[in-house]
């Protein structure tokens, strides 16, 4: 039998059993007494063991997990195990954390209970952000993401194009790659406009690039397949590296940046509201700096990384609790 045919197997009957071989023994020790999947995929892959081993299983669905239709699922094999097994997740798993109040409200329709899931945001490492520049070292609007549809960059190309002449002249810079990469760049083309498109870069490019550009850019949305954002990282990085934010009113970008305040939210897929507001801030540079401060301190009052482990810690003790299972 062919190597990677028998791999599969493995992984079925795996699945099947709930015999994993790789972590079989590690969970068979007593100090195993809870065990934390992340995506709603992987929850169902480990919940035949997590039932044998009578183990409490705690989930975290980070976004397309919970957003995508049944008909995308389908299209992998994990979502297909994910579809199969839903109902019984769904019953048996004692906790869901979901990372936005959004993810909430996506599960809740997906039925599953309410009383099973639980609000704790993401967060970062706020205090190893670097220190940035003030706004007169900055220029310009920058876009990080993949390119695929959810990242809606053909709306923000579209409305660079309807900016003023003096506003369009600052730099467009797009780090990221992905399938949309040459859609994109023709579609600058035919607009005439002149974005820089520097494909997929390091961590410290991206901050470097945060650091000499003053608005952020998230033109996200709900892509046709149901694909949605959970709570962007990168959004938090963003204002934590003082930068004011552009998006559109759609997910969780509520819940992610204090609108009015760190930035502005234009109505979902408006090229027109959203070239208002990048015109908006282009052209104010002591508003971008407002908008930055209020953006540090907003990650760092509600993302910070310390906080937010604190709370999954105290949920792990909550769920240990309620099971009985508290060494």
């Amino acid at each position: 039998m062919h190597r990677s045919q028998a791999g599969r197997y493995e992984k079925l009957y795996s699945r099947v059993t709930g015999n994993y071989r790789h972590i079989g023994d590690l969970l068979s020790e007593p100090r195993t007494r809870l065990i934390h999947a992340h995506f709603l995929q992987d929850g169902a892959s480990i919940l035949p063991l997590a039932a044998r081993r009578g183990i409490p299983l705690v989930v975290t669905a980070h976004g397309y997990d919970a957003t995508v239709t049944a008909r995308e699922h389908a299209r992998r094999t994990e979502g297909l195990w994910y579809l199969a097994l839903k109902p019984f997740l769904r019953r048996y798993v004692h906790g869901v954390i979901c990372v936005s109040q959004w993810i909430k409200q996506c599960l809740l329709e997906a039925g599953y209970p309410e009383e099973k899931l639980r609000v704790i945001p993401l967060g970062i490492d706020t205090a190893s952000l670097p220190h940035p520049p003030s706004t007169e070292q900055r220029r310009g609007t920058l876009f990080v993401g993949r390119l695929v549809e959810k990242k809606g960059v053909n709306y923000l190309l579209d409305a660079w194009a309807q900016l003023p002449a003096r506003a369009r002249s600052e730099p467009l810079t797009i780090i990221g790659d992905g399938p949309l990469m040459p859609t994109l760049v023709e579609r600058a083309r035919q607009l005439d406009i002149k974005p820089t498109f520097l494909g997929a870069r390091s961590r410290a490019e991206v901050f470097a690039a945060m650091a000499s550009h003053r608005i952020f850019a998230m033109p996200s949305i709900r892509a046709a397949n149901g694909d949605s954002e959970g709570l962007p990282i990168v959004l938090m990085e963003a204002q934590g590296m003082g930068m004011a934010i552009v998006a559109f009113d759609d997910g969780p970008m509520r819940e992610a940046i204090k609108p009015g305040l760190s930035g502005l939210l234009a109505r979902s897929r408006s090229v027109e509201d959203f070239a208002d507001h990048l015109r908006t801030l282009l052209l104010a540079p002591d508003l971008c700096e407002d908008f930055g401060k209020a953006g540090r301190n907003h990650v760092a009052t509600q993302f910070d990384l310390r906080h937010r482990v604190a709370a999954l810690e105290d949920y792990y003790d909550e769920i240990l609790a309620t099971t009985g299972a508290r060494s």
